[in-house]
């Protein structure tokens, strides 16, 4: 009888560090919001030339291509948390809500916002090796 057992090895990460301005540059086009490099200056990112710019958005479009299967789910999604967010803040502030369509305005911009933050989320994680999946090597 064996009292003790041999345990499993924890599975191994290596932690690499990036550059934040690489990082955040990286998140801008990934959530495809536009224009990338004028929302880039507005964070106080060093400007970049045309062709690193071009560089950036092709990087950008091959990143997105391995996570394009999960868009639609990533996309109701958001529009589920933009739903949430929306009920809660009205239930906290009742009066600043007049009408439907102030409604309708903050769930557009509650999705939008959850909507770039998951894709650029999960891009990065992919991106960097932390997130494998079947369905994204099957593409």
């Amino acid at each position: 009888m064996k009292w003790f057992r041999k345990k499993k090895e924890a599975p191994q990460i290596q932690v690499s560090h990036y550059p934040i301005e690489g990082l955040v540059r990286k998140a801008i086009y990934d959530t495809m919001l536009t224009p990338s490099e004028g929302i880039a200056e507005l964070l106080g990112l060093s400007p970049i030339s045309t062709e690193v710019a071009e560089m950036e958005e092709r990087a950008s479009e091959e990143r997105l291509e391995k996570i394009g299967a999960l868009i639609p789910f990533i996309d109701s999604h958001a529009g589920i948390a933009a739903q949430i967010a929306v009920a809660a803040y009205v239930l906290e502030n009742e009066d600043a809500v007049d009408t439907d369509e102030d409604i309708e305005k903050m769930t557009g911009l509650f999705k939008v916002i959850a909507l770039s933050s998951a894709i650029s989320s999960i891009s990065a994680l992919v991106d960097i090796g932390l997130i494998e999946s079947e369905i994204l090597d099957h593409e």
